[in-house]
């Protein structure tokens, strides 16, 4: 039985190190892709209006980058990936926000409109 645990745990350490090694490249691809993802969120105003979407997204992003400096490639990927899917929904969320405000905006600028006594024609 032990022999049987040990054989395995050896292609567990092997298969491990093939995807160690596999894994760096697209580690570093979902790292920079959620970095790109919380910037965008940065600029599309998440601060302002998803601000817990926006705070989780850069924890998970420090969690990438801290796992890169380890290289626990798996981690970096898990982490990005989180990181990059919160991002996207912060950015989504402070575009909804906008547009909501927006909307807001015009729908008062025509009741505004409406309000307003006509002129009956008179030049």
């Amino acid at each position: 039985m032990n022999f049987h645990r040990c054989l395995l745990c050896a292609l567990f350490v092997v298969a491990g190190t093939d995807v160690h090694a596999m894994g760096r490249e697209e580690a570093q691809v979902e790292l920079a892709q959620a970095t790109t993802a919380v910037q965008a969120a940065e600029r599309d105003d998440a601060l302002r209006y998803a601000p817990a979407d926006l705070d989780e997204a850069r924890a998970m992003l420090n969690s990438a980058q801290r796992a890169a400096d380890s290289r626990a490639w798996t981690d970096v990927a898990i982490f990005s990936e989180r990181a990059k899917i919160t991002a996207d929904l912060a950015s989504s969320r402070s575009r909804q926000q906008r547009a909501e405000a927006a909307t807001a905006e015009l729908q008062r600028s025509l009741d505004t409109l409406h309000a307003q006594p006509s002129n009956g024609g008179a030049s």
